[in-house]
């Protein structure tokens, strides 16, 4: 009698969790106009570090290196709220006696709140030569909360400038003027959906398995700012975006069940751009593609992995 489809013999099934680190920053844009790419105004969330935790479930044929087969996985990545660095806020207000030139910048500590990452994937694998390539459909949800907080600004004459009056170009020799009350200033939230295919390339080499991959595709974000002092909400519908990220990763097995690796991944999500809608404030109301997001960051990351042999 043949194998059972989803028997031992023919399929596995692996458990693994990682350590891991993001490294990189998360952009928020305002743009001047629609359908140009003039900003008024940038706001530089760094994440540098921000450590998580991760956990991942996959399914694959148990020999890959001989025969064809699906494959699929789904992987959850929770981050440790922490102080990932500063937020750097820039404008660049019209009219100015220097055309273009940048009129106002802040500084405060970013706080990373909260942030969960999770994958699924599904796929074919297929041996080629001495490679076994993999071919994904993936989607991924991203999601981050930040905090400014206890910061200073350097606005210098600009700071109760009159709409009558051309701003100046911002100087690095503006008086700082910190938060009379310390707290929290801004925060900001996106939600990440990642469309994704991809092919990934391994290469056994006794007990080591080397692989590199590269994954592109559309990118949407919804994400939402508010301004606590000023009792600001802005929430952005970003719909116009593209994304990639290439992969590298060993792993070296201590049995046929253990593994160990290290991996490290590029995540680049180019200027997401749509609508905004305010929310309080003189001017409240949608207004059409002005509104952006970007995002660059390393990770690299250290897995345990046990195999259901």
């Amino acid at each position: 009698m043949g194998q059972h489809p989803f028997s031992k013999e023919t399929h596995n099934f692996s458990l693994s969790s990682n350590i891991g680190f993001l490294y990189g920053t998360s952009y928020e844009i305002v743009y001047k106009y629609p359908l140009e790419k003039e900003y008024l105004s940038e706001l530089k969330w760094e994440i540098k570090p921000l450590l998580y935790l991760g956990i991942n479930f996959n399914y694959e044929i148990k020999n890959p290196a001989e025969s064809n087969g699906f494959i699929a996985g789904i992987g959850l990545k929770a981050a440790l709220p922490m102080e990932t660095g500063t937020i750097e806020d820039r404008d660049w207000m019209d009219p100015c006696t220097v055309y273009g030139a940048l009129t106002h910048f802040s500084s405060h500590d970013n706080h990373t709140k909260a942030a969960f990452l999770i994958n699924l994937s599904t796929g074919y694998s297929i041996p080629v030569w001495k490679l076994i390539l993999k071919f994904f459909l993936n989607i991924d949800y991203m999601y981050f909360s930040f905090e400014a907080r206890n910061g200073y600004k350097q606005y210098g004459d600009n700071y109760h400038n009159a709409s009558s009056v051309d701003y100046i170009p911002w100087n690095s020799s503006f008086d700082r003027e910190y938060d009379d009350a310390k707290g929290l200033g801004i925060s900001y939230r996106q939600h990440w959906f990642l469309f994704n295919t991809g092919v990934e390339a391994g290469f056994p080499l006794n007990r080591f398995t080397l692989s590199g991959g590269f994954f592109l595709g559309p990118s949407l974000c919804i994400a939402i700012d508010d301004h606590h002092k000023r009792e600001l909400k802005f929430i952005d519908y970003l719909y116009q975006g593209f994304a990639i990220k290439p992969t590298a990763s060993v792993f070296f097995s201590f049995s046929d069940n253990f593994d160990i690796g290290l991996s490290a991944a590029y995540h680049c999500i180019f200027e997401t751009r749509g609508d905004t809608v305010q929310k309080g404030g003189d001017y409240p109301g949608l207004y059409m593609d002005v509104a952006g997001a970007a995002f660059k960051v390393f990770e690299g990351s250290v897995m345990v992995r046990y195999r259901f042999l």
